[in-house]
């Protein structure tokens, strides 16, 4: 929908009564002035996303979240109030809000009150999140909150102070006590207070789960996740070579995915490496004939499901020639598509297909660099 004529967006989903997501994020709302009422009566919204909204020419919000009875949480950060003269009941009935982000020019024109914020005791996050705040004030009201000139991203204050140990028993498959010193710039403050917390290593083991969520209870810190603990397979390697590489790979486009090994090479379960997937890979291992390129630390992909390549931006053109032919990443000639003579066409990789230069002019499409001639690069 294009909305970037529209100056009146009064009501346009008042009392959309069933209405329970809604993500406004591509609306251009930069020639709206009118935007009274208009969430207003959306009781059962719980998401609403207008961050992008350009509201600098708007001149009336009146009752513009009335209504919105189960809303939890606003970002008005882009708003831009310094024309709007009508607030009144901006936030009417909206009592389940608990978290409002605001911005430098977020000014209110009527008295604080008059927008009916929901009554409430708000803190800003500070140095931490909405869902483990660092508040740098004690709280404050809602006329006081719209009264501040620098507002920032606030909550609701939780009811209860957290009082308890900063440190968490970690489930775990070794069966062993896992407990872990929580950081200082992440210890909660408040009972219900949530946070990721990185997982400890341990010597001979690695695991898939980077980070546990832990909750603060009333009287500890409590995590329902569970870390497996995989042990790292070593062997001295006697073969092979390991060198600095540093270059582009590819992954096949037709395949779905390319197969990982470890350092024993040994069948990962790692499934990331998605055709035509490209990295930079820093190492190059051959052993007893086999090369392999590095995928991640401890990980390789057999050279025979990838390819060399390096970023081109070049315009090429085919010789004078009825048809030039195309391959497939294997250097498979396709039998249902080739280049016009004299045509020009755009590439943004080259490839190199068993060390024969190529220019990649579609996922799986690949023209010889001798048959084209570079116009523009």
């Amino acid at each position: 929908m294009d909305t970037s004529q529209v100056k009146n967006m009064s009501q346009m989903f008042l009392n959309c009564h069933s209405l329970k997501k809604l993500d406004l994020s591509s609306f251009k709302t930069k020639q709206v002035k009118d935007m009274s009422q208009m969430f207003s009566g959306c009781r059962d919204l719980k998401e609403l996303n207008i961050s992008n909204f350009d509201t600098s020419q708007v001149t009336d919000m009146q009752g513009m979240f009335s209504g919105c009875e189960t809303l939890e949480e606003l970002d008005l950060s882009n708003f831009d109030t310094t024309n709007v003269k009508d607030m009144t009941d901006m936030f009417k009935s909206s009592d389940e809000l608990k978290s409002i982000k605001f911005g430098d020019k977020f000014v209110v024109p009527n008295q604080p009150r008059d927008l009916k914020m929901p009554e409430k005791t708000w803190i800003d996050i500070g140095t931490g999140t909405r869902d483990n705040p660092k508040p740098t004030v004690d709280g404050i009201n809602s006329s006081e909150l719209l009264s501040k000139a620098d507002k920032g991203r606030w909550i609701v204050k939780p009811d209860e102070k957290y009082h308890g140990p900063m440190t968490v028993k970690i489930n775990n498959n070794l069966g062993s006590d896992l407990v872990v010193e929580v950081p200082t710039d992440i210890q909660p403050e408040f009972v219900g207070s949530t946070f990721e917390l990185s997982v400890p290593q341990k010597t001979g083991y690695k695991t898939a789960k980077k980070t546990v969520q832990v909750m603060a209870l009333k009287d500890k810190l409590s995590s329902k996740d569970v870390v497996t603990y995989t042990p790292v397979k070593t062997k001295v390697q006697t073969q092979g070579m390991v060198e600095d590489f540093n270059e582009e790979i590819t992954v096949y486009p037709d395949l779905k995915y390319a197969q990982i090994f470890d350092d024993n090479e040994e069948l990962t379960t790692n499934k990331d490496f998605i055709g035509g997937k490209t990295w930079l890979s820093k190492k190059l291992w051959v052993i007893d004939g086999q090369k392999y390129y590095q995928a991640d630390d401890h990980e390789w992909i057999k050279a025979t499901e990838v390819f060399e390549c390096e970023k081109v931006d070049a315009t090429l053109k085919t010789k004078d020639v009825i048809v030039t032919n195309l391959v497939d990443c294997r250097m498979d000639m396709l039998t249902n598509r080739g280049l016009g003579a004299l045509s020009t066409w755009k590439a943004q990789n080259i490839a190199y297909l068993n060390h024969h230069k190529y220019y990649q002019i579609d996922e799986n499409e690949f023209v010889d660099a001798e048959k084209v001639d570079v116009v523009n690069q």
